[in-house]
């Protein structure tokens, strides 16, 4: 009779870790703290900062009064940013950049990034894995990049 108790408390427990770690992992991936339309900025490249989970750009923007303010946005794994053709070479610190991402909600200079290019228009990082949504979702992210990039005197085809 103890035995049993003891496997039903231990399978109890073991289910109930599952239940929490599972709402954890669902967390990471979750696109919900940032606004659902990108906004375009032009700044400067602070730091980047290459490690998994994301690698994550910090870049400085001045705000309409003037003041600068550093941003950080998070790209996908180290991996996937190779993939889509990022180097740990392609920004530098002092780099100018037009970079489209995803603000967060809470008003925080927190972003997921979209699209990276310089401002000559050549693109660093051509979209971000980052931005969830289905894939129409996404591709009606890209057609608004356009718009978005125009401001800059940047074509997008």
């Amino acid at each position: 009779m103890k035995l049993r108790r003891l496997f039903a408390l231990s399978l109890l427990a073991l289910m109930g870790t599952c239940v929490v770690l599972s709402g954890v992992v669902s967390a990471h991936h979750s696109a919900a703290l940032f606004e659902d339309d990108e906004i375009a900025a032009k700044g400067v490249v602070a730091e980047i900062t290459w490690r998994n989970p994301h690698v994550l750009l910090h870049w400085d923007v001045k705000d309409d009064k003037g003041k600068v303010v550093r941003w950080v946005g998070e790209m996908a794994s180290v991996t996937s940013v190779m993939a889509d053709g990022l180097t740990k070479n392609s920004l530098k610190p002092g780099d100018e950049i037009i970079i489209t991402f995803r603000p967060a909600r809470a008003g925080t200079p927190e972003s997921v990034i979209g699209t990276i290019l310089r401002p000559n228009g050549t693109i660093v990082l051509p979209w971000g894995r980052q931005g969830g949504g289905s894939d129409d979702v996404r591709g009606e992210r890209a057609a608004a990049r356009a718009a978005l990039l125009a401001p800059f005197g940047i074509k997008v085809q």
